[in-house]
């Protein structure tokens, strides 16, 4: 069960995602709190978890993708945490995926997600 703090940290951050307004066909509210608690049950750590979230956020708004994509990625996210190594569980993922452009580029945006942040 989440601690007080945490379901306001998730509350608060899923209104921030809920602000910036990015397109979405079938997101509520509701589906960001659940994105956001399962990351955070993940990271045990709301700080790590607003990072995430606000850097695929941030990522979203700068090239124009949904909230599908958002949450898509904070899943991703998730697992990497998970798997203790995010530099080697994303080139996992490309190689999985192939080396085509298309995976290129969403690796490298994967890979620069938080030096885009600040």
């Amino acid at each position: 069960m989440e601690s007080a703090e945490t379901n306001l940290v998730n509350k608060q951050v899923a209104y921030d995602w809920v602000r910036v307004q990015l397109p979405t066909d079938r997101l509520t509210y509701t589906d960001y709190i659940k994105t956001i608690s399962g990351l955070n049950r993940i990271t045990d750590n709301p700080v790590r978890t607003v990072e995430i979230v606000t850097a695929a956020i941030c990522q979203a708004k700068a090239f124009g993708y949904s909230s599908e994509w958002v949450q898509s990625e904070i899943k991703l996210e998730a697992q990497a945490e998970a798997a203790g190594d995010r530099v080697n569980w994303l080139l996992a993922i490309l190689q999985h995926a192939g080396a085509d452009d298309e995976a290129l580029d969403q690796y490298n945006e994967r890979i620069n997600r938080f030096q885009t942040n600040g």
